[in-house]
């Protein structure tokens, strides 16, 4: 099979490397000149690996489009509108898209896939998304890796999940593709607010709690969503949010870190070479909920602390409140 990437960053060349391994034809369109000239070079433009031989890098989005039928989407919710834009006036067969980026579109509080048929649906033949427990830290060493294909066509589904399965990286799929993208969003949000419980020396047993807790929100937000709630205690939901909320490898995680130390939002974006995803997200699920009337006290005291510069000792037991209830019910 052949595979195209739109983004050949830390995990777009990741996963690139994957697809190599099992003998498929990649491209990978890159627009940073910079990582661009490494993925030439056969390097991997995040870690000091070399890359399989066999691989072609492009600056035109139009080479890559038309070099494939699989078209894998592996660029920041922050670019996805301009990609969509530009993909709406070159595209001229319907594709199948493979996202394996993890967000919400904003303003317009939509998941990835609900954005793409909505600007793109003309010259979408499947969409599915590509998520889990994955640190590219550890898939670059072919450490041992599960990952979950989710779309609405079994045939092609399997085909894809094939595709990148091998002995390091094992495939499972589901059906419930909002729900796996809600999750695999909605856990970035959670590891930020980790990170910042960490940063406060509250220890394990509060982090425990507050992941907990955090499933719980997921669940209502997926469910808000349309999506399957029960996937949330799957690989895509509990998985993924156990690797993003617990581990130094997590760029949320450690964003948490960095603002429960003191640090604002801007600096930390000023200095990191990757997208907090984790910030976009709280602003992106906050305004869900006010308009959904649903009840995150996570994402709510996250967003206090991040965007409104609320005093982080202030506020940062109501997410773990005091009050004597019913679990189910908090």
């Amino acid at each position: 099979m052949t595979f195209s990437f739109i983004g050949g960053g830390a995990w777009g060349a990741t996963l690139a490397q994957v697809l190599l391994d099992n003998g498929h034809d990649v491209m990978i369109y890159e627009k940073n000149p910079n990582h661009r000239e490494l993925l030439e070079k056969h390097q991997h433009p995040f870690f000091k690996v070399t890359l399989p031989y066999g691989i072609k890098v492009t600056a035109h989005l139009e080479d890559a489009l038309s070099f494939s039928h699989y078209i894998v989407l592996a660029v920041p919710t922050k670019f996805f509108k301009s990609l969509v834009d530009d993909m709406k006036h070159i595209l001229k067969d319907k594709k199948v898209f493979i996202n394996v980026s993890k967000g919400f579109i904003l303003p317009d509080l939509l998941t990835m896939s609900q954005y793409m048929n909505q600007e793109l649906h003309q010259k979408i033949e499947y969409y599915f998304s590509l998520t889990g427990p994955s640190h590219a830290e550890e898939v670059i060493e072919r450490n041992l890796t599960s990952l979950v294909c989710s779309g609405p066509n079994v045939s092609e589904r399997q085909d894809i999940a094939n595709a990148f399965n091998n002995r390091y990286m094992r495939l499972y799929m589901s059906d419930d593709l909002i729900g796996s993208e809600v999750s695999g969003a909605t856990k970035n949000a959670i590891a930020v607010a980790s990170g910042m419980l960490t940063a406060l020396e509250y220890g394990e047993n509060a982090r425990a709690a507050l992941l907990t807790k955090g499933l719980h929100e997921m669940k209502h937000i997926i469910k808000a969503f349309g999506g399957d709630e029960n996937t949330a205690t799957g690989l895509t939901g509990i998985g993924d949010l156990i690797v993003t909320g617990l581990s130094m490898h997590s760029r949320n995680f450690k964003a948490g870190l960095k603002i429960g130390q003191g640090m604002d939002r801007e600096s930390i974006e000023q200095h990191e070479k990757q997208t907090i995803e984790g910030f976009l997200t709280i602003e992106a699920l906050y305004r869900f909920k006010l308009a959904h009337q649903l009840n995150l006290p996570i994402i709510e005291t996250s967003y206090e602390i991040i965007f409104n510069k609320r005093k982080i000792n202030e506020i940062v037991e109501k997410i773990l409140d005091h009050t004597v209830k019913l679990e189910q019910n908090s």
